[in-house]
């Protein structure tokens, strides 16, 4: 197996609306922490696979679409080896979204935001080509990481009964650090690729700046300690924040990346991808005999494998609203911006208005005009290396999805990454619907879809990315199938 890592900046350029709060209301003119693509690119003699992390909230499905396309292109191998993956920063742009949400320039995108998402494409391209041009023969291992008390689940239960954003220590939260590392011949790094599913929001909406937030200072470490290039692929954090969120000044998120940073590394650093046997030398002593021993790299190394499967999936939605329905709502948010906007009311109020009035606008044009989906399509991705595996989908996925899937996953160690190949929203357990809540009842309005998805298409995700890892590993069985328990989770 051959493999080359590159980064790339892509820092925007102002004024550029950063995504991810709907209060925002200034765009940045202050610099921040850069933003980032990085790559890996792996080939084999069946297959090559190239990997782009990027510093973006998300990137927009079709979007994405023709970045892998031209990715694809580029560096010669089918579009479906390619896998894009956000970080999810609340502090980076959104290319190829329907629609902003929150920030400066509400009305229309400024010129810098056009140029911005007309040039990226080619800064995808780019990264990849790069690390193709480094590729050596490497070894691939895996680990897993642990870490207690920095993220926690969302899905706090108010007095009054209803679920807000918050804590709920009660609730789940994956805490483990799944780690690949693939090292050169000479067992130096080539790449580290690091998952942990968690919001990276450290930092509020009020830090009027770019950056990667938590991802950033994580990289830096483990680039520090073991050099080469590190990966962040955001993992399963639909439900997750960090334990102490949305500060308003910058520095708590680099103490959360370093600790992060240092467990990636410690899950794999005793985890030498190659084979090894240790030798006894000849006598060595002073006043006793003394048997020396060392380790020696074989000569000949097992192949290791490589491929990648896919399968596009329909996501089934809830029934939407009725048009009257949506028409009372409009009139209710739009006569309430009007209030606000007489009242002089700052813009990060007025933002979440404008956030429901252009959904319920869009919304209530789609169903009359007999446009509106019942369902969505969705890539769900799986790739071989070595004896690890990653598994990927497109959306901001509940822990305890991701977690199912790679308890049961036959890879040794199993990467799972939301927010990959672009992100068609949120993906709530079945039981958190009756809980209600932003998750699995109103952020489907951030998307531009007319309703949430369906209760069962967490199911959906978990048993298609199992049967997509069988094929992958058919020497292996399962070891937990594909019951109805787990399904339900």
């Amino acid at each position: 197996m051959l493999a080359g890592a590159a980064t790339f900046d892509i820092t925007p350029g102002y004024p550029v609306d950063l995504a991810g709060y709907v209060r925002r209301a200034k765009a940045p003119r202050d610099l921040g922490a850069p933003l980032r693509l990085t790559s890996c690119v792996l080939r084999s003699s069946d297959a090559t696979v190239v990997i782009v992390a990027a510093d973006l909230l998300g990137l927009g499905v079709a979007y994405a679409n023709d970045i892998r396309t031209a990715i694809a292109e580029a560096v010669g191998c089918e579009k479906r080896n390619v896998l894009l993956s956000s970080s999810h920063s609340h502090a980076a742009p959104a290319p190829g979204m329907r629609w902003k949400l929150g920030g400066e320039f509400m009305d229309a995108p400024t010129r810098a935001e056009v140029a911005y998402e007309a040039w990226l494409p080619s800064a995808f391209v780019a990264v990849a080509l790069a690390a193709d041009a480094r590729a050596q023969p490497v070894r691939v291992a895996g680990g897993v990481g642990r870490v207690n008390g920095l993220a926690v689940n969302r899905r706090e239960r108010a007095p009054d009964g209803r679920t807000v954003l918050g804590w709920n220590p009660d609730g789940f939260v994956d805490e483990d650090v799944p780690v690949l590392r693939i090292d050169a011949e000479d067992g130096s790094a080539v790449a580290t690729l690091v998952v942990f599913g968690c919001h990276p929001v450290v930092l509020a909406a009020e830090v009027a700046k770019a950056g990667p937030d938590f991802v950033g200072p994580l990289r830096d470490t483990v680039e520090r300690l073991r050099g080469g290039v590190c990966l962040f692929l955001q993992g399963s954090a639909g439900n997750v924040l960090p334990l102490q969120a949305f500060h308003d000044h910058e520095g708590p998120e680099v103490g959360m990346g370093e600790r992060l940073g240092f467990e990636a590394v410690h899950a794999v650093i005793d985890a030498d991808p190659r084979v090894s046997s240790v030798e006894k030398l000849g006598g060595y002593g002073s006043v006793t005999p003394i048997s020396l021993y060392r380790r020696r790299i074989s000569a000949e190394q097992p192949e290791q494998a490589l491929a990648v499967a896919s399968r596009i999936v329909a996501l089934p939605l809830l029934a939407p609203p009725t048009v009257a329905e949506l028409d009372a709502e409009l009139a209710v948010r739009v006569a309430d911006l009007d209030q606000a906007v007489a009242q002089g009311d700052p813009a990060s109020y007025t933002n979440t208005i404008t956030y429901h009035v252009a959904w319920l606008r869009h919304t209530i044009a789609e169903l009359r005009a007999r446009r509106s989906p019942s369902s969505l399509e969705g890539e769900i991705w799986a790739a071989r290396i070595g004896d690890c595996a990653i598994v990927a989908a497109p959306g901001e996925i509940f822990g305890e999805i991701g977690s199912a899937v790679r308890m049961a996953s036959p890879a040794a160690v199993t990467l799972f990454t939301g927010y990959a190949n672009g992100v068609l929203g949120y993906v709530a357990t079945p039981a958190e619907y009756p809980f209600g809540g932003y998750e699995p009842a109103v952020s489907h309005r951030g998307y531009g879809h007319p309703a949430p998805f369906k209760p069962e298409v967490a199911g959906a995700i978990r048993t298609t990315a199992l049967e997509l890892l069988a094929v992958l590993f058919p020497e292996r069985a399962l070891t937990a199938g594909h019951d109805s328990s787990t399904d339900s989770t």
